[in-house]
């Protein structure tokens, strides 16, 4: 199996920068090199996008974006699949019109796959599919490109992990990833596709958190750096140049997107696998929101009726609240996208429809049901819970060991860096019971982070320390706890909680796999038919080298 070239060897006139290592592994990498059960998660990874593309299909702003791709659209050989613009077939565009359209379906509703560093789906299953529409590249380099993009981008996202942008504001990583991808779809060699990283990432997409979390760009924020990516591919396919060393550089990359770069996530290429870390999601909505709705399913599937709560007290971690008081500022008017982020919102459509579909995160159901959601929502109080933090950051801490930062970021740069990072947030206003129960645990997260830097040993060769180690992904369990305690009106208090959401890596009763099969059962016949649905399923099974052609027709 292909590693990563150690940055200590020469070669090109020089040293052998981190780009240059990672275009020798993506070039070198083969379908044999893939380990079975990452290859199973590949076809999930498939049917998790497509499902997210066609559940959209009717959502409002999602028709906006395909209206505005159909003025600019030029003929081609890809379709614009998901599209409610035909009745027979969806139109034939080129790759770059398909892949904006399809990109901006895959995230609108939020109903996406991730990996423990980026939501990569909407370029590693995209880019591979609709490319091969222009290449003819057989299923087998499909899926290998679709793991080179995720591999990728994870460790893009990984080494950004102390820096200004978070998840699905990491759309870096998508320009990255599809200037590989795409690069070895075109033909490119090794110093070609060096290039094209390089050029992918001299002016990488920077979104903002306004452009996301209400209006319709949110739709766009992986689609601007997949075409970023793809024109850096056929620019590398004409030899273009680019900084190769624009990942070391101090005026680089890392000095926009990072205040302490973990460059030695790419160190592990080729000996694990980020890809074992997929989540599929069971539900429409930001990843932090899942474990709080499998609870409360939980009860309103034992006959748990809205009009019977009182109040609903939700416990979480401090992600889960820190995305709650981003969103505070956007939520006061439900939409598909402000929706995405609230725990209250999503409580109260929990408890309004007794499920959480594409059918509730819709603009009309929500205007139907906002005097009910305003009402519920003012029931529900979020809270900081140190248990819940201390399990993520228990699951975390083995792919991003505490001896691994250390050992490439010294102590003052790393306390500097988590300054900045709550210097960036301080204006998110945390509700009175998210920040008294953050208060009340400061003392213990502070005794958690000093044992774990007290008993690290960067000297032990163990493997122990490395970031994004192989045994370390093939453990992971996606772990975003919640507790939920809803108190009824005679007085009673129902209790419920999940650690490991449903469809999450690692979750062993309702695994990845099952729920990307499950939604694409249900969600792609909204835009294939059962039919083509079906047909769709079956070529992903099979590996089949149709599943391209069989996206163009319903």
């Amino acid at each position: 199996m292909p590693s990563l070239r150690d940055p200590s060897d020469k070669g090109h006139n020089g040293d052998v920068t981190v780009i240059e290592s990672i275009a020798s592994w993506a070039r070198s990498l083969c379908f044999e090199d893939i380990p079975v059960d990452v290859v199973e998660l590949l076809r999930a990874q498939r049917r998790s996008v497509i499902a997210s593309v066609a559940s959209s299909i009717n959502d409002d702003a999602s028709k906006r974006i395909l209206n505005a791709v159909k003025t600019w659209s030029r003929p081609g050989n890809a379709p614009l699949f998901g599209s409610f613009l035909s009745d027979e077939s969806f139109p034939l565009v080129s790759v770059e019109d398909a892949l904006y359209a399809a990109s901006a379906q895959s995230i609108a509703l939020d109903f996406d796959d991730y990996i423990c560093f980026g939501h990569t789906g909407h370029s590693s299953v995209l880019v591979p599919i609709l490319l091969s529409c222009e290449t003819g590249t057989d299923v087998q380099e499909q899926l290998v490109n679709q793991v080179i993009a995720n591999e990728i981008g994870a460790r893009l996202g990984g080494a950004c992990l102390l820096g200004p942008l978070n998840g699905q504001l990491w759309s870096f990583i998508h320009a990255g990833a599809t200037a590989v991808a795409a690069g070895r779809m075109l033909g490119l060699d090794e110093k070609q596709l060096a290039n094209s990283l390089a050029i992918s990432l001299t002016a990488a997409p920077r979104p903002t958190a306004p452009g996301f979390m209400a209006p319709d760009t949110k739709l766009i924020t992986a689609a601007e750096p997949i075409l970023v990516g793809l024109r850096a591919a056929r620019l590398g396919a004409s030899s273009v140049t680019g900084p190769l060393d624009v990942l070391e550089h101090p005026h680089g990359f890392f000095e926009a997107f990072s205040y302490a770069p973990l460059t030695s996530m790419f160190n592990s290429l080729g000996k694990s696998w980020a890809t074992r870390t997929m989540s599929a999601k069971m539900y429409p909505g930001c990843a932090y929101i899942d474990t709080a709705v499998d609870a409360l399913l939980e009860l309103t599937e034992s006959g748990l009726r809205a009009d019977s709560v009182d109040s609903v007290i939700v416990k979480a971690g401090i992600m889960t609240c820190g995305m709650n008081a981003m969103s505070s500022g956007y939520s006061s008017n439900p939409t598909p996208v402000t929706v995405n982020f609230s725990i209250p919102l999503n409580v109260a459509t929990v408890l309004i429809a007794g499920e959480l579909t594409p059918n509730q995160i819709n603009a009309k159901w929500l205007l139907d049901n906002s005097d009910a959601i305003a009402s519920l929502s003012r029931k529900t109080t979020l809270q900081h819970d140190f248990s819940c933090t201390k399990k993520t950051a228990d699951a975390f801490v083995q792919i991003l060991p505490i001896g691994g930062i250390l050992g490439e970021v010294d102590k003052k740069k790393l306390v500097a860096a988590i300054g900045k990072i709550h210097s960036d947030h301080s204006s998110f206003k945390l509700s009175f019971g998210e920040m008294s129960g953050l208060v009340s645990t400061i003392p213990e997260v502070l005794q958690m982070s000093w044992n774990r830097l007290k008993n690290f040993n960067l000297e032990s060769g163990t493997g122990e320390n490395e970031l994004m180690g192989d045994l370390a992904t093939q453990n992971f369990k996606m772990t975003f706890p919640a507790i939920v305690d809803v108190k009824l009106k005679n007085g009673e208090t129902l209790h419920a909680q999940a650690d490991v959401p449903k469809g999450g890596a690692g979750n062993i009763k309702v695994s990845p796999i099952t729920v990307a099969r499950e939604k694409f059962d249900t969600w792609a016949p909204l835009a294939f038919g059962q039919n083509g649905a079906s047909a769709i399923s079956n070529a992903i099974d099979e590996d089949s080298d149709l599943v391209a052609s069989l996206l163009d027709s319903k």
